[in-house]
This record gives structure tokens, sequence and C-alpha cells, in this order.
């Protein structure tokens, strides 16, 4: 890409990065859902495992937006981890009508961050691997 040129724009660089982490993050929180149910996974641990679960998709969401985008990668990784957070937290709130407990979605909100700021710096570092190995 030439100097004069823009970078992507922000539904290509979040796009497909937000919908991949949400969706991995939906199928990992399912998986372990059905684990538990089948007895392969304790019950009392399901916090857990869901946070896990929000860790990766939002750690995959930044890592791919990072790596799409042409100027200031973890900032666009956060951005799409938080987006992912965000889309399951409006999730659980119109799913489930719960009770929401405000420290749960503290600690959720900062696993989110702090794995999607360590996405957007491993995305960044890959980018930056690659454009190097092609010049």
């Amino acid at each position: 890409m030439n100097k004069n040129q823009s970078g992507p724009s922000v539904p290509a660089v979040l796009g497909a990065a937000v919908l991949t982490g949400f969706a991995l993050t939906l199928a990992l929180m399912a998986a372990c859902a059905l684990a538990v149910l089948m007895g392969g996974l304790p019950a009392d641990k399901i916090a857990l495992w869901a946070d896990l679960c929000l860790v990766l998709g939002s750690l995959c969401a930044a890592f791919l937006a990072a790596k799409r985008s042409s100027a200031w990668q973890p900032l666009w990784g956060l951005t799409a981890g938080v987006i992912v957070f965000a889309c399951l937290a409006i999730l659980s709130f119109a799913w489930f009508g719960e009770q929401v407990q405000l420290s749960r979605l503290l600690i959720n909100a900062i696993l989110t961050i702090a794995s999607a700021a360590v996405g957007g710096v491993l995305g960044a570092r890959r980018r930056r691997q690659h454009k190097k190995r092609r010049k």
C-alpha cells in the first residue's frame, strides 16, 4: 500500500473480526454448556468456563482486527474486543432477564479489555513480521 492511500475502512477492519470473535465466544460457550450437561465439566465452575470463552473470543477478535488494520493496530484490537463484550452484554441482558451482578460484569469487562489488549499487540506484531518477510 502506498503512503498516500488510506487504510481499510472501519467496517472492513472490525466487521469480520468482531463477528468471528462473537461467533467463537458463543460456540465455545455452547460447547462448555454441553460438556457441563454431559458431566464432563463441573457445574460449579460455569463462571470460570464462561470467562475463559469470553477471553478467547475477544483475544481472537482483537488479533484479527489488529492484523487487518494499517495503523494503530493495538487500538483497533482493543476496540474489537470491547465491541465483542458489548454485544455479549446486550445479548445477556435481553436473553435472560435476570438480575445483573455489577461485580461479575466488571470482572468480565476487565478480562475482556486485558485479553483484547494482548490480542491487539499479538496481531500488530504478526502484521509487522509478515510485512518484513515480504520485503
